[in-house]
């Protein structure tokens, strides 16, 4: 493992010489030595709020983050997908799925299909082909010689243990030479619940620098229907693994007081009002036009981050909270979205975000003490 302390000093240090000077933004920063970036699939933002305010007993721990750190309800997915692989990509990268308004080509990360991908199937030969390599918060936090770790529960989810191995992921040209593997550990349980016993399990003794976990649970709307009884049932089973995550974090020597969870989702979900199939209703998150579909929460928690705080009133010259909109990237000031969580995990590692990512995705600010 390449997780100790008392290198962190030498590692910003060599970030700075080999990047380029860290972002004023990462040095305000209160910086950790771990990150945990958490996706769960399929988790609308409105009803997640719901619950966890009419119902704050049966989820205690999305209430933690309520009440002891920083968060939103109204986040929103990428402008023009609300589907799995484009937006996970999105989070991955900091790069929105096609070109903005205005913006160059090289902007985005171009891939949109959200099929199970074929064997040799990668975001550089699968996406933008204006860009020949792109860049992901696996090769930032990799090439400065700290720990990755990616925790899948879709097969789908192999998209990017295949873009970022050893065969096709980058030279490291930072400071010693980590290799072109940019994930150190990469395990997919195809289930939710077999996905986050595994990360609790080898996170307890590995003890990740970064680690990203995907559990597609609340996905299951597709089959329940987002809002039903069935499906709060899964928020819940969700809520319980956050509290092992809690209950591991705060008893770990080498996690306590050290790591900040972020949390956020790829899209939310619906009922189709125009579809029926064999007389059942059908549930989906595909039109990116619809509220339930865009909206998403974004929330952190950690040491540092601000408690029973607002995202948007954090950052109130970067981000606007766009109510029930749904601005594109070339307003000014733009809503939080899931891919603003992941330069802000760079940042709490003590390190500078993607490279030409932030024209897009702006800093995005956790503590009361380095808000706007």
């Amino acid at each position: 493992m390449k997780n100790l302390f008392f290198l962190s000093g030498l590692l910003v240090f060599l970030s700075s010489a080999f990047y380029g000077t860290a972002s004023a933004e990462a040095t305000e920063m209160d910086k950790v030595n771990h990150v945990i970036h958490i996706s769960i699939d399929g988790l609308r933002g409105d009803l997640l709020k719901s619950l966890v305010s009419k119902d704050p007993s049966n989820y205690p721990n999305f209430r933690r983050f309520l009440v002891e750190g920083a968060t939103t309800f109204n986040a929103r997915t990428d402008y023009i997908e609300t589907s799995t692989l484009p937006n996970h990509t999105t989070i991955l990268t900091a790069r929105p799925v096609a070109q903005p308004e205005g913006g160059p080509s090289t902007a985005h990360h171009g891939y949109v299909d959200n099929e199970d991908p074929t064997p040799g199937t990668t975001l550089h030969n699968g996406g933008n082909e204006h860009v020949s390599y792109v860049p992901s918060v696996f090769d930032v936090v990799h090439d400065a010689g700290l720990s990755t770790a990616l925790y899948g529960s879709k097969g789908k989810i192999v998209l990017y243990d295949q873009s970022y191995n050893a065969e096709n992921g980058a030279p490291d040209t930072t400071g010693p030479d980590n290799g072109t593997d940019k994930i150190d550990r990469y395990v997919n349980e195809g289930e939710g619940k077999q996905t986050v016993e595994r990360f609790l399990k080898e996170m307890r003794t590995e003890q990740y620098n970064y680690a990203f976990v995907h559990d597609k649970r609340p996905d299951h709307g597709h089959s329940v229907g987002w809002g039903s009884e069935a499906w709060n049932d899964l928020i819940h089973e969700v809520d319980q693994f956050l509290g092992e995550l809690f209950t591991l974090i705060e008893s770990e020597p080498g996690l306590a007081g050290d790591t900040v969870v972020l949390l956020t989702a790829d899209h939310g979900g619906e009922e189709d009002p125009e579809g029926l199939e064999d007389g059942e209703p059908i549930f989906d998150h595909t039109n990116p036009s619809k509220f339930q579909n865009y909206t998403i929460p974004v929330l952190a928690w950690g040491p540092g981050v601000a408690a029973g705080a607002d995202l948007y009133d954090l950052n109130p010259l970067t981000h606007a909270d766009p109510e029930m909109g749904r601005p594109d990237y070339t307003e000014r000031l733009q809503p939080i979205r899931n891919g603003s969580t992941t330069n802000l995990a760079l940042h709490l590692l003590g390190l500078q975000s993607i490279e030409g990512t932030e024209g897009y995705f702006k800093t995005l600010k956790v503590s009361a003490t380095d808000s706007d």
